[in-house]
């Protein structure tokens, strides 16, 4: 069994947070008939904006699956997934790979860096591919929250287990994204 806990960014409580993603009845199956695999069985989550939200459950529970889904990376069998209010599990792929790109940060469990391209390259590379530059103050911001301002022209090779974890984390849509998905 997989369970998701939401914890307040800054502390506190009241108010509604306003609801970042969420899922609605998601199943999500691998295979047919007897090795059909079922790893997300009727999934209802909300994942609220501004705070930190833990996805736990033993291995191969669906944590994976879930927040592949979550984040349009990957089909659902069957239900719904919304971003704020857009449903994403009709998208058409060129609308999908917009919203993926201009609305969510992305920090994988690898860290997906392009081994020929340097931190700062890496970091601005989902800009360069969606043809923007990078917004100036967003791209300091960046460089000084993840602490690699004297690494931005060193190769992934170059750089520690830790110091790839935040380029990977830094890398986004050239300006701060609504939500994070890790």
């Amino acid at each position: 069994m997989t369970t998701a806990m939401t914890i307040p960014r800054h502390g506190g409580a009241g108010g509604h947070a306003a609801v970042a993603a969420r899922s609605r009845q998601v199943v999500k199956a691998y295979g047919a008939g007897e090795t059909r695999v079922v790893a997300l069985d009727h999934v209802d989550v909300d994942i609220n904006r501004g705070q930190f939200t833990a996805i736990m459950g033993p291995s191969g529970s669906g944590k994976s699956t879930l927040m592949h889904c979550l984040a349009g990376l990957d089909t659902v069998t069957s239900g719904e997934i919304y971003l704020d209010e857009t449903e994403i599990t009709r998208l058409k792929d060129k609308k999908l790979t917009q919203l993926r790109r201009d609305r969510i940060g992305f920090i994988f469990q690898a860290f997906n860096l392009l081994p020929t391209l340097n931190a700062l390259e890496n970091i601005t590379l989902p800009m360069d591919i969606a043809g923007r530059s990078p917004d100036a103050a967003w791209l300091n911001q960046v460089v000084e929250t993840v602490g690699l301002a004297d690494r931005l022209k060193h190769r992934p090779t170059q750089l520690s287990g830790g110091q790839q974890q935040r380029v990977g984390g830094g890398a986004g849509p050239g300006r701060a994204p609504r939500d994070h998905l890790r």
